[in-house]
Parts: structure tokens; C-alpha cells; sequence
């Protein structure tokens, strides 16, 4: 497995580092998907971890082979409380500001979990 990592405060430059993991997991068929993942995930850790604060620090690691990817997605926050991620729609409150995130990914991705303020999303690749 190869890993990197990035360090970004705030989210001024998460595109170009999107577009620069996928070239690098050479996954253009999955490009959509891995950039709502991200973009959802990074969205989240900077609005909720990290409570809005641009001089917080957001971790994005990720390791990955030619079949899969793993993100961790770490904030500076103090971790997730009761933290239910929806697999499925079951009333329109899901789609709501709160969540709609987190199921997105869900829906996307093979695996998600997380551990203190990490959040670990398994995507295969195609």
C-alpha cells in the first residue's frame, strides 16, 4: 500500500488537492465519487470539527493499491458524540443541512467509520 497525506486549514485549496489524489490513485472512473466523498468529508471536518476555525489544522491521509483507497479524514475537535450515519432515506429530515453529508458518503462508499475525531472512508476502486 502507498500512503500521503496533506495538512490543510481551512478549505481554500481542497480542489486542486482532490484532483492531485485522483491523478495519483489514477482512478478517473471513480473521480465523481472520490471528489462528493472528500468534499462532503472536508466540508464536515471544518464546519463541525473544527467548529468553522480556518487556523485549525484538517489531516487528510490516505493510503491505497491498485484495487482500493482509504481515507482518514482527522479534525482538531474534540471527536464524534453519538454519531449515526443514515443508510437510507428514511424521511425527508435526512437530506436536511445536519447528516446529509455523512449519508452521501455512505451511499458511495464501501466502508465508513469513526474513531475520536478520524473518519475512515473505504472506497474500491473500478
Amino acid at each position: 500500500m502507498k500512503k500521503n497525506q496533506f495538512i490543510m486549514y481551512g478549505l481554500t485549496k481542497y480542489k486542486e488537492i482532490i484532483d492531485k489524489i485522483i491523478n495519483e490513485l489514477k482512478a478517473f472512473n471513480d473521480g465523481f465519487e472520490i471528489k462528493l466523498i472528500l468534499t462532503e468529508a472536508l466540508t464536515n471536518a471544518l464546519k463541525h470539527g473544527n467548529n468553522g476555525n480556518r487556523d485549525k489544522p484538517i489531516y487528510l491521509r490516505y493510503s491505497y493499491d491498485d484495487n482500493k483507497v482509504v481515507f482518514e479524514i482527522e479534525d482538531s475537535g474534540d471527536g464524534f458524540k453519538n454519531l449515526t450515519i443514515p443508510n437510507e432515506l428514511i424521511d425527508e429530515t435526512t437530506l436536511n443541512e445536519n447528516g446529509r453529508g455523512l449519508f452521501l458518503i455512505n451511499c458511495i462508499a464501501d466502508k465508513i467509520e469513526s474513531r475520536n475525531n478520524v473518519l475512515i472512508i473505504e472506497k474500491n476502486l473500478s
